[in-house]
């Protein structure tokens, strides 16, 4: 094999230096490599930062002052320019030019960092360096003086994942650092940093960005790039994001691989497997006309050109939003032509405000549904029948034991208990002030347990019941109406039949469960209830043959109990 020669590198290439070579194999891989286009036109200077006037202000103004804090927190939605921002903060407090607008982006610490070879400017992935030895490996490194520039800099990207142990080694270093190290924390959940290390840094908050600030900037970037994009698709492009520029920026640069001259709506349009805004505003015109199955027909018609259902979802909520804004008067937080606005107001004319709000949430309940949903449709058409349902009135169905006269005599409204005409005195008035006022319900029908309190009586207002016992502890009408049953009364007192006893024993531990069925006993009844907890008759009597010496030995050999009979 020949080896290579031993010469120095100055040697063997002539004029270029060892340092030289270097810089201009970079430079020919930069060119070389395609790089994304987030990362090329990612911005140098505070001025080219979109969006946060209020954050480039300040540390502009901290800069030329001269008061430049030690630590700063940035947080906010990701995409929305944490790190950028701390890369031209890291340049501009190390920037040699005698400007007062920094970075100037021409010194070498400035190049530097732009090329992405300054050592003093440290960025540091806190997800994946949670360890307590992690943050004491940087402590130590803290220390040493920065080798080319002014100031070290680390950004903590992530912070939140840190442990608590390496949040309490970073305190004191992070309160009292050296006067050659500035900290700069990024995170997209503040809410867990605690609070020690939120009270000794700069919290800066970085807000989604709007859509015209989207377009914008995607439109500088397509004429630079030479690229002809339909502004409908660069708004589509823009609203998919929900305001994190980054992500508008990568999808633009994913749709500059499609192979064609100019990107087109529909193009935009297959690759997020949205729907057309005319598939969108369509559907909410059935909406509005209550037409359920052309609504149907339309989503499935939809679903089958390619649309993506979580995305017609989001959709469908986006456009509801906007007549919701229309119809209260905010039609100017809206970015939308002359013709869409017109047709969201007579949208806001014909559905009511109530039908929208209820409408949204079960679209934006069914987007989050849709992600582990069996049939990739099916929540999607549940929100738009029960959207339809929702304007219907659906009164209580009566009690099966409310006659003819008792349905005649009952009032028309709700009125107070002194003017009912049934026998039952009402319950003593501090017992009633001390239960919490229940909300309007219509399961309360008073008039159909006029009379003696007997088991027919509890058995047919049993739903009732349970629709009391939900509005105060889910947990316990859940219990109840798998593994329970009224089978007895005893004067005031309500016997419960359990089918298992770790039932009966869990319902009999869980005292607040017993207080909220007997406060629901003497709403509907209008007298102090308690309950009594039992096994059913038939679960009784099987536990008691279970007991049996014999039973249990022929159980033992492999016998079972089919039936119980008496004698």
């Amino acid at each position: 094999m020949s080896q290579l020669p031993n010469e120095p590198m100055s040697q063997m290439f002539g004029r270029r230096t060892e340092e030289g070579l270097a810089h201009w194999l970079i430079g020919s891989l930069e060119n070389c490599v395609p790089q994304a286009l987030y990362l090329k036109y990612r911005p140098r200077t505070f001025d080219e930062i979109e969006g946060q006037e209020h954050i480039r202000t300040t540390l502009k103004n901290a800069i030329a002052l001269g008061r430049i804090a030690h630590a700063y927190l940035f947080t906010g939605p990701r995409g929305t320019g944490k790190t950028t921002t701390a890369r031209v903060l890291a340049k501009a407090v190390n920037c040699l030019s005698n400007h007062a607008d920094k970075p100037c982006n021409a010194c070498a610490v400035c190049q530097a960092i732009n090329e992405d070879r300054m050592l003093d400017l440290i960025e540091i992935d806190a997800a994946s360096n949670t360890s307590v030895e992690d943050v004491r490996d940087l402590r130590d490194k803290v220390d040493f003086r920065p080798g080319e520039a002014r100031y070290k800099v680390y950004v903590i990207d992530e912070v939140h994942m840190l442990s608590n142990a390496a949040f309490n080694a970073l305190l004191k270093t992070l309160e009292e650092p050296p006067p050659h190290v500035i900290f700069i924390l990024a995170t997209t959940d503040p809410q867990k940093i605690p609070a020690t290390v939120l009270s000794r840094v700069q919290r800066f908050d970085f807000r989604r960005l709007t859509l015209p600030e989207i377009v914008a900037r995607l439109s500088d970037i397509a004429r630079k790039e030479n690229l002809k994009v339909e502004p409908a698709a660069l708004e589509l492009i823009a609203r998919h994001a929900t305001g994190a520029m980054r992500d508008a920026i990568s999808l633009l640069d994913q749709l500059m691989s499609y192979g064609s001259d100019e990107i087109t709506l529909a193009q935009v349009q297959g690759l997020l497997g949205a729907a057309s805004s005319h598939i969108v505003s369509e559907l909410v015109a059935h909406l509005a006309a209550r037409h359920n199955a052309q609504g149907l027909a339309l989503i499935a018609q939809a679903v089958d050109n390619g649309a993506d259902p979580r995305q017609l979802a989001r959709d469908i909520v986006e456009y509801l939003r906007g007549v919701l804004l229309v119809q209260s008067g905010c039609s100017d937080a809206l970015t939308l032509t002359a013709e869409a606005l017109d047709e969201m107001r007579q949208r806001a004319a014909q559905i009511s405000a109530h039908q929208l709000v209820r409408a949204i949430r079960l679209f934006n309940q069914a987007a989050f549904e849709l992600r582990a949903s069996a049939h990739p449709t099916l929540p999607l058409e549940i929100a738009w029948i029960e959207a339809l349902m929702e304007e219907t009135p659906a009164p209580m169905p009566a009690p099966s034991n409310a006659t003819p006269a008792m349905s005649a005599s009952k009032p028309p409204a709700p009125v107070a208990p002194s003017s009912r005409t049934s026998p039952p005195p009402p319950a003593p008035s501090p017992a009633r002030a001390s239960a919490p006022p229940p909300p309007p319900d219509p399961a309360a029908m008073p008039s159909a347990v006029a009379g003696d309190l007997t088991l027919p009586v509890v058995q047919s207002q049993w739903t009732n019941i349970l629709a009391r016992v939900k509005q105060s502890n889910r947990n316990a009408e859940a219990l109840l109406r798998s593994a329970a049953e009224p089978i007895g009364v005893e004067g005031d007192v309500i016997v419960l039949g359990f089918q298992y006893q770790v039932h009966a024993e869990k319902f009999e531990k869980e005292k607040k469960w017993k207080e909220t069925v007997e406060r629901a006993l003497g709403q509907i009844f209008q007298r102090p209830c308690r309950v009594k907890c039992v096994l059913t008759p038939e679960r009784a009597k099987r536990k008691a043959v279970e007991q049996d010496p014999l039973i249990q030995a022929a159980m033992s050999q492999g016998g079972q109990i089919t039936g119980i009979h008496e004698g």
